[in-house]
Protein backbone atom coordinates (compact mmCIF):
# COMPACT_ATOMS: atom_id res chain seq x y z
CA UNK A 1 0.00 0.00 0.00
CA UNK A 2 1.06 3.65 -1.09
CA UNK A 3 2.41 5.41 1.78
CA UNK A 4 0.96 9.07 2.40
CA UNK A 5 3.26 11.96 1.39
CA UNK A 6 4.57 14.42 4.17
CA UNK A 7 5.40 16.74 1.38
CA UNK A 8 3.95 20.32 2.37
CA UNK A 9 2.68 20.04 -1.17
CA UNK A 10 0.25 16.99 -0.10
CA UNK A 11 -0.96 19.60 2.92
CA UNK A 12 -4.52 20.92 2.71
CA UNK A 13 -4.32 24.49 1.39
CA UNK A 14 -5.73 26.28 4.66
CA UNK A 15 -2.49 24.46 6.39
CA UNK A 16 0.21 25.46 4.07
CA UNK A 17 -1.15 28.78 4.51
CA UNK A 18 -1.09 28.93 8.45
CA UNK A 19 2.24 27.03 8.68
CA UNK A 20 3.44 30.06 6.23
CA UNK A 21 2.10 32.59 8.21
CA UNK A 22 3.28 31.87 10.93
CA UNK A 23 6.83 30.74 9.86
CA UNK A 24 7.32 34.25 8.33
CA UNK A 25 5.99 35.52 11.63
CA UNK A 26 8.46 33.67 13.77
CA UNK A 27 11.17 35.04 11.33
CA UNK A 28 10.00 38.57 11.46
CA UNK A 29 9.90 38.60 14.91
CA UNK A 30 13.66 36.99 14.66
CA UNK A 31 14.54 39.42 13.25
CA UNK A 32 13.32 42.28 15.29
CA UNK A 33 15.18 40.26 18.02
CA UNK A 34 18.31 40.58 16.57
CA UNK A 35 18.15 44.10 15.66
CA UNK A 36 17.16 44.90 19.31
CA UNK A 37 20.55 43.10 20.67
CA UNK A 38 22.44 44.68 17.59
CA UNK A 39 21.42 48.00 18.64
CA UNK A 40 18.98 48.10 21.64
CA UNK A 41 19.28 51.55 22.42
CA UNK A 42 18.51 52.64 18.90
CA UNK A 43 20.36 53.58 16.16
CA UNK A 44 20.79 57.30 16.89
CA UNK A 45 19.15 59.78 14.33
CA UNK A 46 18.38 63.77 14.64
CA UNK A 47 19.32 63.12 18.50
CA UNK A 48 16.62 60.45 18.75
CA UNK A 49 16.59 56.86 19.02
CA UNK A 50 15.03 54.25 16.36
CA UNK A 51 13.82 51.19 17.12
CA UNK A 52 14.33 47.80 15.57
CA UNK A 53 10.42 48.50 14.66
CA UNK A 54 11.29 51.69 13.20
CA UNK A 55 13.66 49.76 10.80
CA UNK A 56 11.12 46.93 10.53
CA UNK A 57 8.28 49.81 9.68
CA UNK A 58 10.57 51.21 7.00
CA UNK A 59 11.40 48.43 5.34
CA UNK A 60 7.85 47.45 4.64
CA UNK A 61 7.32 50.92 3.90
CA UNK A 62 9.99 51.00 1.06
CA UNK A 63 8.71 47.43 -0.22
CA UNK A 64 5.37 48.96 -0.67
CA UNK A 65 6.62 51.98 -2.34
CA UNK A 66 8.36 49.47 -4.60
CA UNK A 67 5.78 47.28 -5.18
CA UNK A 68 3.65 50.60 -6.12
CA UNK A 69 5.79 51.74 -8.67
CA UNK A 70 6.26 48.21 -10.71
CA UNK A 71 2.31 48.25 -10.76
CA UNK A 72 2.60 51.64 -12.12
CA UNK A 73 4.88 49.84 -14.55
CA UNK A 74 3.17 46.82 -15.48
CA UNK A 75 -0.21 49.17 -16.08
CA UNK A 76 1.68 51.36 -18.97
CA UNK A 77 1.47 48.26 -21.26
CA UNK A 78 -2.08 46.85 -21.47
CA UNK A 79 -0.94 43.63 -22.74
CA UNK A 80 1.11 42.89 -19.57
CA UNK A 81 -1.42 43.71 -17.04
CA UNK A 82 -4.09 41.48 -18.99
CA UNK A 83 -1.95 38.82 -19.04
CA UNK A 84 -0.89 39.40 -14.97
CA UNK A 85 -4.78 39.32 -14.31
CA UNK A 86 -5.26 36.32 -16.43
CA UNK A 87 -7.68 37.95 -18.90
CA UNK A 88 -8.14 36.63 -22.64
CA UNK A 89 -6.91 39.79 -24.29
CA UNK A 90 -5.32 42.98 -23.49
CA UNK A 91 -6.60 45.31 -20.42
CA UNK A 92 -9.33 48.16 -20.64
CA UNK A 93 -8.98 51.51 -20.26
CA UNK A 94 -11.42 50.73 -16.66
CA UNK A 95 -9.09 47.84 -15.76
CA UNK A 96 -5.81 49.73 -16.68
CA UNK A 97 -7.27 53.00 -13.80
CA UNK A 98 -8.10 50.19 -11.24
CA UNK A 99 -4.31 49.04 -11.30
CA UNK A 100 -3.51 52.67 -11.13
CA UNK A 101 -5.35 53.27 -8.70
CA UNK A 102 -4.74 50.44 -6.74
CA UNK A 103 -0.75 51.09 -7.42
CA UNK A 104 -1.24 54.37 -5.75
CA UNK A 105 -3.19 52.91 -2.68
CA UNK A 106 0.06 50.67 -2.11
CA UNK A 107 2.06 53.91 -2.07
CA UNK A 108 0.37 55.81 0.17
CA UNK A 109 0.14 52.91 2.40
CA UNK A 110 3.59 52.83 2.57
CA UNK A 111 4.02 56.63 3.26
CA UNK A 112 1.29 55.86 6.33
CA UNK A 113 3.09 53.20 7.70
CA UNK A 114 6.17 55.48 8.21
CA UNK A 115 4.95 59.01 9.21
CA UNK A 116 4.98 58.18 12.68
CA UNK A 117 8.57 57.70 12.55
CA UNK A 118 9.25 60.83 10.79
CA UNK A 119 7.13 62.70 12.70
CA UNK A 120 8.62 61.54 15.84
CA UNK A 121 12.18 62.17 15.03
CA UNK A 122 11.56 65.42 13.11
CA UNK A 123 9.70 66.32 16.90
CA UNK A 124 6.19 67.28 15.47
CA UNK A 125 4.00 68.10 18.07
CA UNK A 126 1.97 64.85 19.12
CA UNK A 127 -1.29 66.68 18.77
CA UNK A 128 -0.79 67.78 15.49
CA UNK A 129 1.05 64.62 14.57
CA UNK A 130 -1.57 62.55 15.28
CA UNK A 131 -4.22 64.37 13.80
CA UNK A 132 -2.86 64.31 10.47
CA UNK A 133 -2.40 60.74 10.73
CA UNK A 134 -5.94 60.42 11.97
CA UNK A 135 -7.04 62.13 8.75
CA UNK A 136 -4.50 60.08 6.80
CA UNK A 137 -5.85 57.05 7.83
CA UNK A 138 -9.91 57.71 7.14
CA UNK A 139 -8.52 58.81 3.54
CA UNK A 140 -6.51 55.63 3.41
CA UNK A 141 -9.59 53.60 4.84
CA UNK A 142 -12.10 55.29 2.19
CA UNK A 143 -9.57 54.47 -0.79
CA UNK A 144 -9.13 50.81 0.34
CA UNK A 145 -12.53 49.93 0.65
CA UNK A 146 -13.39 51.53 -2.95
CA UNK A 147 -10.64 49.22 -4.35
CA UNK A 148 -12.23 46.42 -2.94
CA UNK A 149 -15.42 46.94 -4.00
CA UNK A 150 -14.23 47.56 -7.45
CA UNK A 151 -12.11 44.74 -7.76
CA UNK A 152 -13.09 40.99 -9.12
CA UNK A 153 -13.38 38.38 -7.30
CA UNK A 154 -10.05 36.69 -7.50
CA UNK A 155 -8.55 39.88 -6.10
CA UNK A 156 -11.06 40.09 -2.98
CA UNK A 157 -10.82 36.38 -2.20
CA UNK A 158 -6.88 37.18 -2.31
CA UNK A 159 -7.69 39.66 0.12
CA UNK A 160 -9.45 37.78 2.74
CA UNK A 161 -7.65 34.74 2.86
CA UNK A 162 -4.40 37.01 3.36
CA UNK A 163 -6.09 38.67 6.27
CA UNK A 164 -7.30 35.09 7.77
CA UNK A 165 -3.86 33.97 7.69
CA UNK A 166 -2.21 37.02 8.87
CA UNK A 167 -4.84 37.10 11.48
CA UNK A 168 -4.45 33.34 12.65
CA UNK A 169 -0.46 32.87 11.72
CA UNK A 170 -0.08 37.01 13.92
CA UNK A 171 -1.86 35.48 17.07
CA UNK A 172 -0.48 32.42 17.36
CA UNK A 173 2.61 33.95 17.43
CA UNK A 174 1.68 37.36 19.35
CA UNK A 175 0.42 34.58 22.28
CA UNK A 176 3.78 32.37 21.96
CA UNK A 177 5.97 35.47 22.47
CA UNK A 178 3.20 37.49 25.06
CA UNK A 179 3.91 33.71 27.16
CA UNK A 180 7.41 34.12 26.87
CA UNK A 181 7.60 37.77 28.08
CA UNK A 182 5.15 36.44 30.96
CA UNK A 183 7.67 33.91 32.04
CA UNK A 184 10.79 36.10 31.99
CA UNK A 185 12.27 34.30 28.80
CA UNK A 186 11.46 37.79 26.05
CA UNK A 187 11.86 41.34 26.34
CA UNK A 188 8.48 43.21 26.48
CA UNK A 189 7.49 45.20 23.64
CA UNK A 190 5.50 48.05 23.18
CA UNK A 191 2.27 48.11 20.59
CA UNK A 192 4.46 49.90 17.87
CA UNK A 193 6.59 46.64 17.87
CA UNK A 194 3.68 44.88 17.57
CA UNK A 195 2.03 46.50 14.40
CA UNK A 196 5.55 46.61 12.61
CA UNK A 197 5.81 42.92 12.70
CA UNK A 198 1.99 42.39 12.04
CA UNK A 199 2.97 44.75 9.11
CA UNK A 200 5.97 42.25 7.78
CA UNK A 201 3.69 39.35 7.87
CA UNK A 202 0.99 40.63 6.57
CA UNK A 203 3.24 42.21 3.17
CA UNK A 204 4.81 38.36 3.24
CA UNK A 205 1.43 36.35 3.43
CA UNK A 206 -0.20 39.04 0.98
CA UNK A 207 3.05 38.57 -2.01
CA UNK A 208 2.40 34.64 -1.39
CA UNK A 209 -0.83 34.30 -1.91
CA UNK A 210 -0.49 36.68 -4.97
CA UNK A 211 2.06 34.54 -5.90
CA UNK A 212 -0.15 31.21 -5.84
CA UNK A 213 -3.08 33.02 -7.25
CA UNK A 214 -1.52 34.61 -10.40
CA UNK A 215 -1.78 38.88 -9.29
CA UNK A 216 1.77 39.25 -8.77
Amino acid sequence: MKSPSLSPASWPRWVRALAFGALFGVIGYGVGGWLAKVAPGGFGLMDKAVRWSDMLAMLVGAALALGALLALFVSLDAKRLGRMYNLEGDASPEETGLARFQAAVMGFSGVVLTLPIVFSLTGVSPVLGLGAIGLLVVLHTVMNVRVYRQADELLRRAVMEAAAVTFFAGQLVLFMWAAAERLGAAPAITAWDIYAVLMTLYLGVSIWISARRGLA
